[in-house]
């Protein structure tokens, strides 16, 4: 049972990743410490993004949320 329980979690896992959009995925493999942001040093990680951030950041909070995120331009 406890397998079927693990094989069962290990299918979810993966179906959402496989229906994540790409810019969900992108943003969480970009905010490390998974907090629900994007922080500068974060950004990092991605010159292009980098290049965005201070256009992105509209509230200046020095930090990219998921809704701000929508507007990044790879």
């Amino acid at each position: 049972m406890k397998q079927l329980i693990a094989a069962f979690l290990l299918f979810l896992a993966i179906s959402a990743t496989v229906l994540a959009s790409p810019s969900a995925v992108r943003f969480a493999h970009l905010d490390t410490n998974m907090d629900g942001s994007i922080s500068f040093v974060e950004a990092k990680q991605d010159k292009e993004l980098l290049k965005q951030f201070t256009d992105l950041d509209e509230d200046n909070d020095e930090m990219i949320s998921k809704a701000e995120f929508e507007n990044f331009k790879p």
